[in-house]
């Protein structure tokens, strides 16, 4: 019980207070928005717009205030850290809330009530290990102490429900593979099962993930995360952090999604972080953003011949390559190949001109420097042959102009001669200059393919450069584009015209990185204005590596090599429990590191073999009724293809079963509706569930190979409680250590 807490009395004395004093604080700022709106009606009496401007933003800046006080008034603060600084004598205790709430008149420390979350001084709260804490403010002025109490709050409606202290007890290393936390305000958050959202971490952020929220700009932070560590969170988390700390435009921060299921996953934790106004988009939206047109893609079948996993499969290899290549930072020589020599072939078309009866000529040579000025790849080709036509405007027109003038001073106007001269002028450049532009990129893009000579200058002798020549114009000629020739796409779009089109970034979060090639990551840095990014990730999940990065690697040593990049591993999963952890860990790919669970709840992971699909959609009822009995908010049945998972879900509709919300996710979703979802596992990736049901863990479907390893790690790491793993015929190797 609450109140048999030692400080309960003196702690409902402090909140009771707080609340009486946010009451007041929101009352002031009443009356100065009553004051301020008679100030601007002076103000704009008197004609003086700059005192009626800085009223009319103290008032809107008053009205934020009143918002976020008056949604903090339930729950002021949730937690609270006693810290002495080193070199003075007494402990100051720091309340920290979602929100800041401070007098109107800030003298000292005192006058803040409450520190926001993101305060630089909330970082004791989050890190203290041993009874010592640092932070820094503005990376200027440091702070070293002595920690004696961090207080954890839970309180609802302005009542004071539970006290939890934390002497000190967040003290995770990094290695301790058989940790289990015993933070009961962590235990409870995580034993709440999933919603339909993700939601925030602020009353919970762990030290590892605080560290990395915390990080600066102007660098890039790649966080490799394993199942369940939160990595989502803390790149979204960490917006909020950098939008607060450094008064960042929020819509010039971008989030890149794997698909529209997770945008709309995601889409009620930014506005909870005061990140509403944040871009949010897929990578395909964002090729869209940049080349100002819509692509019909092509159905992928590279993805369905790697999860059909057949051995010796030509086509399979075949197309690899092909997706390899085109995401490749090799195949960015290719693309500027192609400009050079389309400039090189405009340069020898190039003509004397001689207009006006001889009297104007603009060498060929001329022509030639002015196009070529400057770095060729710094200036885009349709920006050069702009400027090409603009100087041979200005000869025209100076030539005209000074005609005209002379005539004006000779006779007092001008003659038929200049009449025709300028019409000649005009018709000329309408002729001569209109026909330079590229404007179709995609036909453009096809000539990569068509002319041997472009694809013949790339080093890498491994690719059949024949084969992906008449793949990707079999392809092309269609009208439709492979997920593929997006990122090409793009930066021929950049080649030809640049990107000043989009305002540039200043920071961009990439999430379920691991899937995006080096292109992609380039046409990203593209649109970044200072290099700011927050990358997560896990190699672990990354079933699409035969289009994708490899390795972290690929992007510290070759995208961003000119810049500060920071890797971080989290390998505590905060998402499933120990036992679950347990079962993902023995099939995660080898090199690399393991799930490290925080917390368990007793039931092991069942193992059932079934003899028929009939069998299996039994199987699946009765789990599904098991899962419900525990109060499973969400359940998950995964397969390896999107086929099976339209056979269960047409098997489970019909009334006779009896079962409710459910709902197949395919590749067209757009909306996560929780419930009752069938998916492949290519679509669960970022989602989770209180319990999972696995359609066939078979040796058939789940082969030993890297491949398999990953995608059933990712299916069985979605299960927060309760994992129930069916299988016809043999099970897996991958699973063997599982007892059945």
């Amino acid at each position: 019980m609450v109140k048999q807490h030692p400080d309960y009395a003196l702690e409902k004395k402090h909140l009771d207070g707080t609340i009486d004093e946010m009451k007041v604080i929101v009352s002031l700022l009443e009356s100065d928005i009553d004051r301020r709106a008679q100030q601007m009606r002076l103000s704009i009496e008197y004609k003086d717009q700059v005192s009626s401007y800085v009223h009319s933003m103290m008032k809107n800046d008053n009205i934020d205030k009143i918002f976020d006080i008056q949604g903090a008034l339930g729950s002021p603060y949730f937690g609270r850290v006693d810290f002495r600084e080193d070199d003075t004598l007494h402990f100051e205790s720091f309340y920290i809330g979602r929100v800041k709430v401070s007098r109107l008149e800030i003298i000292g420390v005192q006058d803040i009530l409450v520190f926001d979350w993101r305060d630089p001084v909330a970082t004791i709260f989050y890190e203290a290990q041993d009874g010592r804490a640092s932070y820094d403010v503005l990376g200027r002025y440091y702070y070293h102490g002595d920690v004696n109490l961090k207080r954890q709050y839970k309180i609802t409606d302005g009542i004071l429900q539970k006290i939890s202290d934390d002497y000190i007890l967040d003290q995770l290393v990094a290695r301790q593979k058989d940790a289990v936390i015993a933070d009961p305000f962590l235990t409870e958050r995580l034993l709440q099962g999933t919603s339909n959202k993700l939601k925030d971490i602020v009353t919970s952020i762990r030290a590892e993930q605080n560290k990395i929220i915390r990080e600066t700009l102007h660098q890039v932070i790649i966080i490799q995360g394993v199942a369940g560590s939160g990595k989502s969170t803390i790149g979204l988390h960490r917006l909020s952090y950098l939008l607060y700390n450094e008064k960042l435009d929020p819509q010039k921060m971008m989030v890149i999604a794997p698909n529209k299921i997770f945008l709309d996953y995601i889409c009620e934790l930014l506005p909870e972080l005061d990140a509403d106004d944040v871009k949010q988009l897929t990578f395909i939206d964002l090729v869209t953003m940049i080349t100002q047109a819509e692509f019909i893609l092509h159905k992928d079948e590279k993805a369905q011949l790697f999860l059909e996993n057949r051995q010796g499969d030509q086509r399979r290899d075949q197309l690899s390559a092909v997706a390899q290549l085109k995401g490749s930072l090799e195949f960015i020589k290719i693309l500027e190949t192609l400009i050079v020599k389309k400039m090189e072939k405009f340069c020898l078309k190039l003509k004397d001109v001689t207009l006006f009866d001889g009297q104007l000529i603009i060498k060929a040579q001329q022509q030639i420097e002015k196009v070529m000025e400057g770095n060729h790849l710094t200036i885009s080709y349709n920006e050069r042959i702009r400027t090409l036509i603009g100087y041979i405007k200005f000869k025209v027109r100076n030539f005209l102009e000074v005609l005209e003038a002379r005539q004006k001073q000779a006779m007092g106007g001008t003659d038929k001669k200049f009449e025709q001269y300028t019409r000649q002028g005009i018709d000329f450049i309408a002729r001569y200059c209109t026909q330079w532009f590229i404007d179709d990129v995609v036909a453009f893009y096809m000539e990569i393919f068509s002319t041997k000579s472009i694809l013949k200058t790339l080093k890498n002798k491994k690719y059949d450069l024949a084969f992906i020549a008449q793949y990707s114009l079999g392809i092309l000629s269609e009208g439709k584009v492979e997920k593929e020739d997006l990122a090409p796409i793009c930066y021929l779009k950049y080649l030809l015209d640049g990107v000043n089109h989009i305002t540039k970034f200043e920071h961009i979060v990439v999430d379920e990185a691991q899937d995006l090639n080096g292109l992609e990551f380039t046409i990203l840095r593209l649109l970044s204005r200072n290099s700011s990014f927050t990358i997560m990730g896990d190699m672990s999940q990354g079933i699409n590596s035969y289009r994708s990065i490899d390795s972290w690697q690929v992007l510290m040593k070759d995208v961003f090599s000119d810049v500060k990049s920071i890797y971080r591993e989290v390998n505590h999963s905060y998402r499933s429990a120990r036992e679950i952890v347990e079962c993902f860990n023995s099939v995660m790919p080898s090199g690399h590191s393991l799930a490290i669970p925080v917390y368990e709840i007793g039931h092991k992971p069942v193992i059932e073999q079934v003899a028929t699909d009939q069998d299996a959609i039994r199987g699946i009822i009765e789990a599904i009724k098991k899962f419900k009995s525990l109060e499973c908010k969400s359940i998950g049945i995964i397969t390896k293809l999107e086929r099976e998972s339209l056979f269960i879900y047409e098997a489970l509709t019909p009334d006779t079963f009896s079962i409710d919300d459910i709902n197949l996710i395919t590749t067209e979703t757009l909306t996560y509706q929780g419930g009752i979802s069938i998916l492949p596992v290519t679509l669960a990736k970022g989602l989770e569930f209180d319990g999972v049901i696995i359609w066939n863990a078979s040796d058939k479907d789940f082969r030993e190979n890297n491949f398999d390893h990953k995608l059933l790690y990712v299916a069985l790491s979605r299960a927060l409680y309760y994992l129930h793993i069916l299988y016809r015929g043999n099970l897996t190797p991958l699973l063997r250590n599982q007892k059945v």
